[in-house]
């Protein structure tokens, strides 16, 4: 913090799992330890911010001595094109709570040796879309405190940071819905057909899908397998990617001939951190867009050429399943922040939150 002092800054949460759910509050302590000198600032304060990261490629042209060519467009044989990663983080979330600041007559705080201890807290509006990946990750959903000594414009500030992770509360028993039995079915060219039921369509992680499968094989085609798996799939900003969260090659179904299969079972989801089912479009001053989604996939492996085919059913991810009212959501489509005044829409109640319908989420399922 200059060169005549010496100081650490640290940021201490009164819990060690740094993971919170949107309706909580998020407390701790600043210190501020100065063991030699002292610390001048026009300003001490914490921020929470929520923001996406994503990434773009720039199409960069080049003359042969390496320099960058303006209008980016070729002029002779000797450019060369290049792309360049760009990295984009648009805000959609900011609370800030301010520790310190020169009183009347004061042009700064000044601060001496000892420790100095600042206690916040920063609610968590209800309406915010899931931590998602690494926070260095590319594209993520990220949430960090940071705390900033604000210096004279000829100094460096100093910063301290804090990532944690952030979940909407989704309570699945509230939609009835979602824990009614669905069907689904297709069929390939050798006149094999699969319909099946699910006993429902949304789950926590640990829960258990019980599904049951119905095939008809009139020409006793070889069915080599069946491969079921869990596939999460989010868009950030511009970007879009994909995750295997499990896959398992069900028994009893092996290289069979048989003209009918039925069978029962039981497959449970992996009892890991999942973010839930969400969709989120909002900001500060550019629209942050977030959609994280789940399906379970079943690939029918069919001897022959051209004869695979396989099955998409949208399911939901929710965080609970007990009943307790106070932390029910609401499973509305889309919710959709006001941009237009990014201050009052953080920390004003709305009655939606970013769920898909049951409707959108089983508009595929035969």
């Amino acid at each position: 913090m200059g060169n005549n002092n010496s100081s650490t800054l640290t940021i201490n949460l009164d819990r060690t799992s740094l993971f919170y759910f949107t309706d909580e509050v998020v407390s701790g302590t600043v210190a501020l330890n100065i063991t030699e000198g002292k610390v001048e600032a026009d300003e001490i304060y914490i921020q929470m911010t929520g923001e996406i990261g994503y990434t773009t490629q720039k199409r960069v042209v080049r003359d042969r001595n390496g320099h960058i060519i303006m209008t980016g467009t070729i002029t002779n044989s000797t450019d060369r094109i290049t792309y360049e990663t760009e990295y984009h983080h648009i805000p959609f979330y900011s609370a800030k709570a301010i520790f310190a600041h020169p009183k009347a007559g004061q042009k700064q705080v000044v601060y001496t040796q000892g420790k100095h201890l600042w206690p916040f807290e920063v609610p968590l509006t209800n309406h915010l879309p899931p931590t998602i990946n690494q926070p260095e990750s590319y594209p993520h959903v990220r949430y960090y405190l940071q705390v900033v000594i604000d210096k004279p414009w000829y100094k460096p500030n100093t910063r301290e940071t804090k990532y944690i992770t952030v979940f909407p509360k989704v309570n699945l028993l509230h939609n009835p819905q979602y824990v009614q039995t669905i069907t689904f079915g297709n069929h390939n060219r050798k006149d094999i057909t699969l319909t099946g039921t699910l006993n429902k369509s949304a789950y926590v992680p640990g829960e258990t899908i019980h599904v049951t499968f119905d095939i008809e094989n009139p020409q006793r085609v070889v069915i080599k397998s069946i491969v079921l798996s869990m596939l999460q799939s989010h868009r950030i900003g511009q970007n879009s990617r994909g995750h295997n969260i499990f896959q398992t090659t069900l028994p009893n179904i092996m290289k069979s001939k048989d003209q009918h299969i039925k069978q029962t079972y039981d497959v449970q989801i992996p009892s890991i951190t999942l973010p839930p089912s969400y969709q989120f479009q909002g900001g500060i001053s550019k629209v942050a867009f977030v959609n994280n989604n789940y399906m379970l996939k079943f690939v029918v492996k069919v001897e022959g050429m051209f004869t695979n085919f396989d099955i998409d059913i949208p399911i939901v991810v929710g965080t609970e399943v007990d009943s307790d009212k106070s932390h029910q959501h609401t499973l509305n489509p889309w919710f959709i922040a006001d941009s237009s005044n990014a201050e009052q829409s953080m920390f004003t109640d709305h009655d939606h939150d970013g769920l898909p319908s049951y409707e959108t989420a089983t508009q595929h399922i035969k």
